[in-house]
Order: structure tokens, then sequence, then C-alpha cells
């Protein structure tokens, strides 16, 4: 499959910005050879268990298409037998710490430690979820991770009977409303920062394999790691707002000197001007 983003989301990706995405989609975050080595492990062990929600695109209260490795903070916490997903942890074991890194990696370029901190990373959740061009086990609709979420990661895993459609859609940006579409071919990962939105999409023929991590990030030691998490976040939005004050004010400038050169116009061919009004 190619990896090769549409015309749309390469332009949008190389367009210049006061503030930094909050997504990026990494190709070979984890190496092929790696997961095709694993995958028959994988799919051994795959046993999907169900999830209760209260309400989804779907029209309905659940989900079935996932096996769960590790599983806390989660609508299901307590009910999902994690015995069940001990075989899956031990296939993917290197797996997921390769994802970790690359996650890890990732995440410090959008938030950089504190200067004399230390940053540990929490496996949330992580699962292998397959998808198959039946009702309701075609894709995961629009949809943004927990509260209690940090960021996330979606590794795209090989297959033995190729898909069509698949990929991911995020929407970040301006005002969160560009729209940013991934093929993602084996071995490339998809990183997301916290209340990102996004979807896998529908796959219309074959199946579709990925593995996806919920993880916490904590930062401790060091003057500015103890800053609340609060405060950060009021810091981020004060950011935001001055950054989004300055393109307005660059706006209105340009608009100012164009109504002003509007209203000045030649006169008798180009060495007297007339102010208009």
């Amino acid at each position: 499959m190619s990896r090769a983003p549409p015309p749309a989301t390469a332009a949008a990706l190389a367009k210049d910005r006061w503030l930094a995405l909050r997504h990026a989609a990494v190709e070979s975050a984890v190496a092929a050879p790696t997961l095709e080595a694993a995958f028959d492990a994988i799919r051994a062990a795959f046993a999907p268990q169900q999830v209760d929600y209260s309400n989804t695109a779907y029209g309905k209260d659940h989900w079935k298409l996932s096996c769960f490795m590790e599983y806390s903070n989660g609508v299901a916490a307590g009910r999902i037998d994690l015995a069940k997903g001990a075989p899956m942890l031990a296939a993917c074991a290197g797996i997921l710490g390769e994802c970790d890194a690359a996650f890890l990696r990732w995440y410090a370029t959008l938030h950089p430690v504190p200067r004399g901190a230390a940053r540990a990373l929490t496996r949330l959740q992580s699962f292998v979820t397959r998808y198959r061009p039946n009702p309701d086990e075609t894709h995961l609709p629009r949809h943004i991770d927990g509260a209690n979420v940090d960021g996330s990661l979606v590794l795209s895993l090989p297959t033995y009977d190729a898909f069509e459609g698949g990929g991911l859609t995020v929407w970040d940006g301006d005002g969160e409303r560009e729209v940013f579409e991934y093929p993602l071919a084996a071995g490339d990962a998809a990183m997301l920062d916290s209340r990102v939105w996004h979807q896998s999409n529908p796959i219309t023929a074959g199946e579709r394999w990925v593995i996806v991590v919920f993880y916490q990030v904590r930062d401790s030691g060091g003057a500015a790691a103890a800053k609340p998490a609060a405060a950060g976040a009021r810091a981020k939005e004060v950011r935001g707002l001055l950054a989004r004050r300055m393109v307005n004010a660059a706006k209105r400038k340009a608009m100012a000197e164009e109504e002003e050169a509007a209203r000045v116009t030649p006169h008798d061919g180009a060495s007297t001007w007339t102010i208009a009004g």
C-alpha cells in the first residue's frame, strides 16, 4: 500500500503555521520485518472482548473488534479479562517497546521535557484491532480518546488478506477543521496528542490490523516540572490566544493598507496625486 498521502494532506502538511500540528504520521516507526515475524503469533493470539459504551456512531452500545493487552482508566476497567490478552501481550512485547520509544521521541517535539525533569510513560491501554468488511466491523467513526489520555499511537500491522480503503483521518490545524488523511503502510504509525479528533476509515474488502496504545505522560523533578498541570494548560491556551491575536492584527493591518491604497488614485499621468473623498 502506498504511503503517500493525498495531495490535499500533503499541501496542508507543508503550510507555515503559528502553532504546531498536534499529530504526526511517522513512516517505519517499527520495521516491517519485525512486524512480519510476529504476525502469525498476533493472529493466533487474537481474542477480542466486548467493551460496552453509552453511545457510539453505530447506534449500538458495544465494541468487539479488539484484543486487549493492557487496560486501565477506561469505561470497561475491571471488566476486561486481561488473562485472555496475555498471549497477545507476549507476542507484542517487543513491538510495544518500540512504539513507546517512537511516541516519546515525537511527544518531546511537541512538549519538550522540562529542564532537570525526568519523563515517565505509562500505557493506559494497548490492544490489537482487526477490521473486516462486515456490519459494525469496518472502522471506528470520528472520536477522541479518553479524558485521562495524554496521547495515543496507531501502528499499522501486516495482513494476509489485502484490504481496500482503511487508513486514518485526523482533524487538526486551523480550528481543528483541516482534514489530514493517511494511508499508513505496515510499520507506519500515527501519533496523536490529547483530544485530537480522528477516525479509522472504512474498509470494503480484506482485513486491516492495527495496534493502538493510549499513553499517560508524567514529568517529575526540576522546577519547571513541578508546575501544576492546570497552569501548563492555561499557559498553552494563552500562547494560542496570543498567536491568533497576532494573526488577526496582521490581517487588520493588511486590510487597512489596502483601503488606504484604494483611496489614493493617480492624476495627470503620474507626477501628481489626488486624495479621493
